[in-house]
């Protein structure tokens, strides 16, 4: 389940990022609400493996030598982002 909770981090905040220096696309929009929508009946194993994802993939863009400051932001706050009920960041309350 790593490899897809990784995938799923990754392209969320790809396309989150990207957003923000580029302006929202419909379609990037449109993505993240059916990404959302389908994340809100996610297991809690399910939720587990993507906060542990996202706690992952913070430390791999924070161990780059040039990391993305809007990239390390969101990833920091990813699952509150993307459930925000009952979570603080990526820990759940």
């Amino acid at each position: 389940m790593d490899s897809i909770s990784d995938a799923v981090v990754y392209a969320v905040a790809y396309l989150h990022c990207r957003e923000a220096r580029e302006g929202i696309l419909d379609d990037d929009e449109s993505a993240l609400e059916h990404v959302m929508a389908y994340l809100s009946h996610a297991t809690t194993d399910e939720e587990n493996a993507l906060a542990a994802a996202a706690e992952r993939a913070l430390l791999e863009e924070q161990s780059l030598e040039r990391p993305s400051r809007a990239m390390i932001e969101f990833l920091s706050k990813w699952m509150e982002a993307m459930l925000g009920r009952d979570w603080d960041g990526n820990r759940r309350l």
